[in-house]
């Protein structure tokens, strides 16, 4: 099994798309700095290339992916390669990504924890 050299982060959150033989929107299920894990309905082969729009839950600016590639399908289960952005939006991810990782893997589990019996003092 090869390593991950970059930090995954779950995430849910929209996404549009559109290639050349392609035009959808689906969830982002898990995010990184050079790809994401993508579910959609539209049938997609290994090798297509797209567009992307993510809508990211801290912004409402959807963050623009220029190109990227569709490296493996499993089902209605995609694994998405980032290949071109702009500085700017490779910026953003990688605050984003940080962000969420400081939160450790389930930010929506953390978040939601609530402490019985537990004083604020």
């Amino acid at each position: 099994m090869q390593t991950r050299y970059s930090q995954r982060v779950l995430v849910d959150c929209s996404v549009m798309f559109a290639g050349e033989n392609v035009v959808g929107e689906g969830r982002i299920l898990d995010l990184s700095l050079p790809g994401c894990l993508l579910e959609s309905s539209k049938n997609m082969t290994a090798g297509e290339y797209i567009q992307l729009r993510l809508f990211l839950p801290d912004r409402a600016t959807p963050l623009n992916v220029a190109l990227a590639a569709v490296r493996w399908v499993d089902g209605c289960k995609l694994g998405v390669e980032f290949i071109r952005t702009s500085h700017e939006e490779q910026r953003r991810l990688a605050q984003f990504v940080k962000q969420q990782s400081g939160r450790g893997q389930s930010p929506r589990w953390s978040d939601s924890v609530v402490l019985i019996g537990a004083s604020d003092s």
